[in-house]
């Protein structure tokens, strides 16, 4: 029996499965590179394409713009805040301007106003001339107003003096307002 046994077969199937294996990895490995390489590429390209320097330099112009429309936003919101403010004391403030006009179309001309003072519901001044006789005609007035034109009531003369060294004649007179 001449016939040899060979114990060492030349085909080894641990031996195939590492080479298998390392081809494997040799393919993932020059999958992996060449992914690398791609992605390296196309980051140069977007950094040639886009640059970033122009980027920022219009973020930090619009924050500039937008910082300085942040103050005309204040602004803007100051004064409207000012003018519903005054639109509420104007509401509130009701005839007065009509009440002082005709107040003062009664006075006659040869008399002046020393003092005029006006709120809510009182109205109070003082007239001065040289006669008495515009001072009576001054009074009749304020009497309409508070009996004919409904502005005023309780229509009280306060005080009716005379000062002799200027030889003028002083009259206070308080009112309410209706």
């Amino acid at each position: 029996m001449e016939s040899s046994i060979n114990l060492v077969s030349p085909k080894n199937a641990q031996l195939e499965k590492e080479q298998s294996r390392l081809r494997i990895a040799r393919i993932l490995a020059l999958v992996a590179m060449f992914s690398v390489v791609a992605v390296a590429i196309l980051v140069f390209v977007i950094n040639l394409t886009l640059p970033i320097n122009s980027i920022k330099q219009q973020e930090s112009a619009t924050l500039s713009n937008i910082a300085a429309l942040h103050g005309k936003l204040v602004q803007y919101y100051l004064i409207e805040d000012r003018v519903n403010h005054i639109s509420n004391i104007i509401a509130q403030r009701g005839q007065l301007p009509s009440t002082v006009d005709t107040l003062l179309a009664i006075v006659p001309g040869e008399l002046s106003v020393n003092l005029l003072q006006i709120d809510a519901q009182h109205v109070s001044f003082d007239v001065s001339g040289a006669s008495l006789v515009p001072m009576n005609k001054f009074i009749d007035d304020i009497t309409l107003l508070g009996t004919q034109k409904n502005i005023l009531k309780n229509v009280v003369i306060q005080q009716l003096s005379l000062d002799v060294k200027d030889s003028k004649y002083t009259i206070s007179v308080q009112a309410d307002l209706k």
